[in-house]
């Protein structure tokens, strides 16, 4: 069950391995060749998790402050442009999650706890289903709780987390103001419905516990708390986050590969390196080719976006453009 818990870390944040390369390359890197006639730039950001980024720290990456200087348009993720956004992308995002809001009052059958079953008797002891009994009631403020399943739970407060963690400035915050501060063009690699419009793919990632007892699913449930309560969810953010502006991904590779190997086969590892990343990456490359065959432009997407065999960097690389680490800042 400790491979469980600590699952819950990589799919509240999507985390996922890098692949290392040699000499801690850092976070932005440049394209060229393959017929491109001007260098474009890859840049590694980091959605916050927790922590608010400054200017300082995000320019303190090397490479970055010179890459920005030498592009025309950045892409993000999504376009961070309100006034670019189509009315009817935005009304299909709400509507999605007021389709999930809809779930959370209601999630049907499947998750709502067989009759006679009982949540005290699912803990190893009566202290565990007290700290569960405390926080579902008083945090998650529903006294008739024990009326869903605790895998219903492990992913509402999964949502609630990953929600909280994105009210923060984030890198691509900083990035946005510094394009329009330049006067730069932005755009987006998708809709705002295609993933984040929609924490609906966040549950596609927990259909492991549809195959757990119910006993397992509330040990699981108890981690998931104890680890939000005792404050280690905030230190493994703290420590993730100082990781990202080491500017080494080395360093970030070896910080997650020992929790990577305790659920290198689990499913929800496998589904979210699939919805959340190869899938996106291959869609976006029509979008980034077009782009960096234009004019030079810098592709700011998440820095779990860029490495592995499936990251940009491979299959730009795979597409015939020579991809390489900026080590010193560009002039």
């Amino acid at each position: 069950m400790k491979r469980v818990c600590f699952s819950l870390v990589f799919i509240l944040f999507t985390i996922v391995s890098f692949a290392q390369e040699s000499k801690n390359p850092g976070w932005v890197w440049a394209v060229s060749g393959n017929g491109l006639s001007q260098t474009s730039y890859l840049f590694g950001t980091c959605h916050g998790d927790g922590h608010n980024f400054t200017r300082e720290e995000v320019f303190g990456i090397t490479g970055l402050e010179g890459a920005v200087s030498n592009v025309k348009t950045v892409l993000f993720e999504m376009e961070m442009n309100p006034n670019k956004l189509d009315p009817a992308d935005i009304k299909a995002a709400r509507e999605s999650n007021d389709k999930l809001m809809k779930w959370i009052k209601n999630p049907g059958p499947k998750y709502m706890m067989p009759e006679g079953a009982y949540y005290k008797p699912l803990f190893d002891s009566i202290a565990h289903f007290k700290e569960v009994d405390k926080y579902l009631t008083r945090k998650m403020k529903d006294m008739e709780y024990w009326k869903k399943t605790p895998g219903y739970w492990f992913s509402v407060i999964s949502v609630v987390m990953f929600v909280s963690t994105r009210r923060v400035t984030t890198v691509e915050t900083i990035m946005y103001e510094e394009t329009v501060r330049r006067g730069y063009e932005t755009g987006g690699l998708e809709k705002v419905n295609d993933i984040d419009g929609s924490l609906d793919t966040l549950f596609k990632t927990h259909s492991f516990l549809e195959k757990l007892s119910l006993k397992e699913q509330a040990d699981t449930l108890y981690r998931a708390i104890k680890m939000i309560e005792n404050g280690e969810m905030k230190r493994f953010l703290g420590e993730f986050a100082k990781a990202y502006l080491s500017n080494d991904t080395c360093k970030m590779y070896n910080f997650i590969k020992e929790e990577e190997l305790l659920h290198k086969d689990s499913t929800a590892q496998a589904m979210t390196q699939n919805i959340l990343l190869r899938k996106r990456n291959m869609a976006w490359l029509p979008a980034i080719k077009e782009n960096m065959a234009s004019q030079p432009t810098m592709i700011a997407v998440g820095c779990r976006h860029l490495l592995g065999s499936d990251g940009l960097i491979a299959i730009l690389r795979k597409e015939g453009y020579m991809v390489e680490p900026v080590k010193n800042d560009l002039k």
